[in-house]
């Protein structure tokens, strides 16, 4: 029963994890974030279980003791390797989705009345 709740309780933070991505990336334009709409939902997948991976690090450490029989070792924990190996691809995932976000919200800095600060500093390019 306690599992069925956390179960719950997860998919209640990816939704609002994804649902808080959907709002950051506005400027992108509906039919943009349809194509992307697969990659923010595994965004706020990543996110809720690198929170997960990094709570039971902080909880258990990086290393942890592993019995196989009568052998006691210590050992990386795997929340550990998990957390290593997800990060990598959540900054990547992240950056990507970000490019999307750049190149909508540029136009929207070209629109923008210059100063002449930009243009004085740059030697007027």
């Amino acid at each position: 029963m306690e599992k069925e709740i956390n179960e719950i309780n997860k998919d209640e933070l990816i939704l609002k994890e994804y649902r808080k991505l959907k709002r950051i990336m506005k400027p992108v334009g509906k039919e943009q974030i349809k194509a992307i709409d697969d990659l923010l939902q595994r965004l706020a997948f990543m996110t809720i279980t690198l929170s997960d991976l990094e709570n039971d690090v902080k909880e258990n450490g990086a290393i942890v003791l592993f019995e196989n029989g009568k052998q006691l070792m210590r050992v990386e924990n795997p929340a550990q390797k998990s957390y290593n190996t997800m990060i990598n691809r959540y900054n990547a995932l992240y950056s990507t989705i970000l490019g999307y976000l750049a190149k909508a919200i540029e136009p929207e800095k070209a629109k923008q009345v210059s100063d002449g600060f930009d243009e004085f500093v740059g030697g007027g390019r």
